[in-house]
């Protein structure tokens, strides 16, 4: 381990590690701009085939969810030299191991940033992130976090939190009493849903309120009115469709701890859902959870969303397994936005942003509503231990409308351009992460970490 000193910060440099010509400068000159006392990078990784194109590394901006779930900042961080002295000093943290040293620089650093250069080169073994399962753990003893933390493999630590409470929770379905047919057979889909929630789900303390639609035929509204028994409220809805106005109103109807946005067509599959969701909350900086959505055949529907610069569901259509660059997809953290189909937020904070924006009656009201809690400093969780099906487009066509489009542009053009857990390296208008250089080799590193042992 090398220690480097540049500007004031200290970089860490681990002996497989190479930092680039220039780099020490390019952080010095980004720290000060930035005013950053957490600094990370990207990183070129290479193969033992001199003649082939090195792996590229390219990091999201600061994600604290993730970093518990792996070291994705690289092994390679500066800090300030205040943050070195807080962390133990340089001695004591040099011989420790990257995630273990990135956790404990993080925990005392104030502006964390990523700069979008690569700063160093090592070889393909160390290209995916690493882990280390007891600096997870003690990391969360220091910072009063209460998780079972388990070591899934080499690049990911499971981290379940421990829920201190079980707040009451409103589930919100907004329907026209629309039916469909679902793996061969016919349901209305509304029922379906709270049904599924109610037997499925572990959680003791869930209400339920479908906001319906005035013609819904009768057989439809009978059967949603059984799946949902005694813990159902009904509120009619006589306007055109409108999600976000329909949840507004079912928000009004309840003093439930939380809101639970629920498609019509959706179904759960985890059990504890709702705990694994609800367990984010015992951090006071999260705004919104969501869980994986998949597609009927067991596809990504949705690990999150991004902006490239238009939003984008991470992955859509991929196998459910699929790690993702950099296992991206195998850790829960910090998105842009997450759909409604199946989002979780606190009551109070969902009164604070003035709800839903009923000027997105069918696409965005989701997007708009993160963004909304990012301008408070609120953020939104993805999470891969919560899974739920989403039979998408079962209940409209999937068009999106030029206004809509134009709206969300009006309201958050320079948010959508410049998102902070994207990259501007990325090729735009890609759903997956993928590097805007040609080639198979960007196409290898879009969809997992281990391309550069299957090119060889």
């Amino acid at each position: 381990m090398r220690t480097v000193r540049t500007g004031g910060l200290v970089g860490f440099v681990p002996e497989h590690c190479a930092l680039r010509r220039g780099a020490r400068r390019a952080v010095t000159k980004f720290a000060a701009t930035m005013r950053a006392d957490f600094v990370y990078g990207d990183s070129l990784h290479t193969t033992d085939d001199r003649h082939e194109e090195p792996f590229q590394v390219l990091r999201p901006g600061w994600s604290p969810e993730r970093l518990r779930g792996h070291n994705y900042v690289g092994d390679v961080v500066f800090a300030s030299e205040a943050v070195v002295t807080a962390a133990g000093g340089a001695e004591f943290l040099a011989p420790l191991s990257a995630h273990d040293r990135s956790l404990r620089l993080a925990e005392h650093a104030q502006c964390h940033e990523r700069i979008a250069e690569f700063l160093y080169v090592a070889d393909w073994h160390h290209a995916a992130p690493s882990t280390d399962v007891t600096a997870v753990r003690d990391h969360c003893v220091r910072r009063g976090i209460t998780a079972t933390c388990d070591a899934v493999d080499e690049s990911t630590v499971r981290v379940r939190r421990t829920l201190s409470s079980q707040p009451r929770i409103a589930v919100i379905v907004p329907t026209r009493g629309t039916r469909a047919e679902v793996w061969g057979r016919d349901r209305v889909l509304a029922a379906g849903a709270i049904a599924s929630m109610r037997t499925t789900s572990t959680y003791p303390h869930l209400e339920f309120i479908a906001v319906i639609d005035h013609d819904t035929p009768a057989d439809a509204r009978r059967e949603i009115e059984t799946a949902g028994g005694n813990a159902l409220t009904c509120i009619d809805y006589d306007r055109p469709f409108n999600f976000a106005e329909k949840v507004n109103i079912a928000a009004i109807h309840t003093d439930a701890d939380y809101l639970l946005l629920l498609n019509d067509d959706t179904q759960i599959i985890s059990p504890d859902i709702v705990e694994t969701m609800l367990s984010y909350f015992e951090d006071p900086g999260v705004g919104l959870v969501g869980p994986t959505l998949l597609y009927e055949d067991g596809t990504i529907q949705s690990a999150g969303h991004f902006f490239n610069p238009v939003p984008y569901d991470y992955y859509r259509g991929h196998p459910a397994d699929i790690p993702g660059a950099s296992n991206m997809l195998r850790v829960a953290r910090e998105v842009s936005s997450v759909i409604a189909a199946c989002a979780l937020t606190p009551r109070k904070t969902f009164e604070q942003v003035g709800g839903l924006c009923t000027k997105f009656p069918g696409n965005y009201n989701d997007i708009d509503y993160a963004l909304k809690l990012r301008m408070t400093g609120k953020r939104t969780i993805w999470t891969p231990l919560a899974t739920c099906h989403h039979f998408e487009s079962k209940t409209r066509e999937p068009v999106m409308k030029p206004a809509d489009v134009a709206e969300l542009g009006e309201r958050w053009r320079d948010m959508l351009e410049r998102d902070p857990y994207a990259h501007p390296s990325l090729q735009r208008y890609q759903f997956v992460w993928k590097s805007n250089r040609p080639g198979q080799r960007s196409v290898d590193e879009a969809v997992g970490p281990t391309a550069p042992i299957a090119s060889k």
